[in-house]
């Protein structure tokens, strides 16, 4: 299957709401925990290790990061949320930015939240899926560097987190080994069609 996500490209980043391009076409917002290894699932996803940037500091991006798929699709990396390093300030800003996005943009089609798969729902994680319920947005739970347990463990982890949220299926990946991202974008497609 052709990847559909192989020719992306980072557009540019905004700080505010009014600032966000037209609200049109489909929108995949990328969420995570600042260490939660969502820059290196998008490199994977996207087959292009330069794309977003790796920090060894989480926490570093501190703007929502547009990115082209293609015509019609755009993905949305927001800042790691612990953002470790932004300024109190900055954070402030993304508490209504995030409800105004929600509440207002008929582009966002599905969010993807990224976890450890050795620290999943954390308080954070747990209030973007409240936040994901209550606007009625489809959200995917994908458990990142799966590499680091066992197939056991891993299986144990789906389970357990898939109890928790009930009615949506946890998908694990590892950006290491490369494995789960056939999964995971079968299973975008399947939400964006």
């Amino acid at each position: 299957m052709k990847n559909l996500f192989k020719n992306t490209e980072f557009v540019f980043g905004v700080t505010e709401y009014k600032n966000l391009p037209k609200d049109e076409g489909i929108e995949i917002l990328l969420a995570g925990r600042s260490n939660a290894g969502k820059s290196s699932a998008l490199n994977a996803l996207t087959e292009n290790l330069k794309l977003a940037r790796i920090s060894k500091t989480p926490g570093r991006t501190t703007e929502i990061n547009f990115f082209k798929v293609d015509e019609n699709i755009n993905l949305l990396d927001l800042p790691g949320y612990g953002y470790a390093k932004s300024s109190k300030a900055k954070r402030k800003d993304w508490g209504p930015l995030l409800g105004e996005y929600f509440q207002n943009r008929n582009a966002l089609a599905l969010v993807i939240i990224f976890m450890d798969i050795r620290h999943p729902l954390k308080e954070k994680d747990k209030e973007m899926i409240n936040l994901c319920k209550n606007f009625e947005v489809p959200f995917l739970p994908v458990l990142t560097k799966s590499d680091k347990l066992t197939r056991n463990k891993v299986n144990k982890t789906i389970s357990s987190v898939n109890n928790e949220i009930l009615g949506v299926s946890a998908i694990a990946v590892s950006s290491k080994d490369m494995s789960g991202f056939d999964k995971l974008h079968k299973q975008i497609l399947e939400f964006i069609k």
